[in-house]
């Protein structure tokens, strides 16, 4: 991948636009039916920018900018004993577009 090519995607990742097509699909689909305001599955809600700053029982699952430090990064790629989902990982393709998200800074769109 040329170095042109890494700053339009990177450039994407930061726009509300890249977080309404790429990241809330992957939230809806595979996080929010157990982090939900209702259910909030460790005390963390993916449904909003706000509760994943807050973040649940472990501490906050963003750190805008940082996905080595974001805990959602961190457990997506079932790097210790925390592993989400339950089960199989995501593939590295959705794990991929999710740690973009969160080096653009975790820019939130319109959805979910």
């Amino acid at each position: 991948m040329t170095l042109g090519l890494i700053l339009l995607f990177f450039a994407a990742a930061n726009e509300p636009k890249y977080f309404d097509s790429k990241v809330a699909p992957i939230l809806t689909r595979r996080c929010a039916g157990c982090h939900n305001p209702e259910l909030r599955n460790g005390e963390l809600s993916v449904t909003d920018r706000e509760s994943m700053l807050k973040g649940g029982t472990r501490g906050p699952a963003l750190v805008p900018g940082k996905p080595e430090q974001s805990l959602m990064i961190q457990v997506l790629r079932h790097e210790g004993q925390l592993q989400m989902p339950p089960g199989p990982p995501l593939p590295h393709r959705e794990i991929r577009i999710l740690t973009e998200w969160v080096r653009g800074g975790a820019v939130w769109g319109r959805k979910p």
